[in-house]
């Protein structure tokens, strides 16, 4: 990668054509649907996702300095990143079914736990359905999880090589860790800012969810995205990471049943998000020492 640092002026530029072109697609998916319901949302969202590897690669063509400064190639340091990419995010989703089934703020639809097994009752689970023992479901688990984060990538790619792939490292070049990737993390939550506003992630409290609470554990999911590109020197992970992320993770916390308001959710997330974000940095920060 070349030491060369690239100008203010065209990475504000390069974030300019990422938001102009997804706010655009945001917009018409909601000016064109009947609603987040709507079946043809998600083929819009979809194609949202793929926006910022449009822009890439446009920046990459107009600009080939930048190429030198891309994170894509696959080797052997993949793998144990790869590895934590899907494990992370399941992490996340059971910390959260933890909190809220032990404060009985909710349970869980498709897990039901006990000392030497667990009962899975729902969910498309590959290795089965009914009572397993704890290694059992772990290794059912993280398959499962594996599997729908290798699908769920090939979108998640569109918007990693953008994020992980090229500007975190032109901002981390500027900004040093900690302010690069507090900004990166925000560019990213305020890229998703039309459709949120919709009530996409944050129906009962979209303003709220919007402004503050996704900014918040954007930042924090985006030290972890960071450890794993820059340990990988890839942004492959992140992208598995990402996919992960929309699925196994957001597929066991859509089946808790609340007894709560949604606010305690966002707490939970919030907490998580911090949580591992500081973990996360403190690696960088191990990492960049040595």
């Amino acid at each position: 990668m070349t030491t060369e640092l690239i100008s203010w002026k065209l990475i504000f530029q390069y974030c300019a054509w990422l938001f102009l072109l997804s706010w655009g697609l945001q917009l018409v998916a909601i000016q064109t649907t009947t609603g987040l319901d709507d079946p043809a949302m998600k083929w819009w969202l979809a194609a949202t996702m793929l926006t910022p590897a449009i822009v890439t690669f446009l920046c990459l063509y107009f600009n080939p300095i930048l190429k030198s400064k891309l994170l894509w190639k696959p080797s052997l340091k993949l793998v144990g990143p790869t590895f934590l990419s899907v494990l992370v995010p399941i992490f996340f989703a059971f910390i959260v079914v933890t909190v809220f089934e032990s404060l009985h703020w909710g349970t869980s639809k498709w897990f039901t736990f006990s000392s030497k097994n667990i009962t899975i009752s729902g969910g498309p689970f590959l290795l089965g359905l009914g009572s397993q023992s704890w290694l059992i479901f772990c290794l059912n688990l993280f398959t499962t999880g594996f599997f729908f984060a290798l699908i769920n990538s090939v979108f998640a790619a569109g918007e990693e090589i953008a994020w992980r792939g090229l500007l975190q490292g032109l901002l981390l070049e500027r900004l040093g860790a900690w302010k690069g990737i507090l900004l990166l993390g925000f560019i990213w939550s305020m890229w998703h800012l039309p459709i949120q506003l919709y009530g996409y992630n944050y129906p009962e409290n979209p303003i709220l969810g919007s402004l503050i609470i996704s900014p918040i554990i954007m930042i924090g999911y985006s030290f972890f995205m960071a450890w794993l590109t820059v340990s990988s020197k890839s942004f492959i992970p992140a992208a598995m990471a990402h996919g992960a992320g929309n699925g196994i993770q957001e597929g066991i916390i859509s089946q808790i049943q609340f007894t709560t308001p949604e606010l305690y959710l966002y707490l939970i997330r919030v907490l998580t998000s911090i949580t591992i974000g500081l973990i996360f940095m403190y690696f960088l920060t191990r990492n960049k020492s040595k």
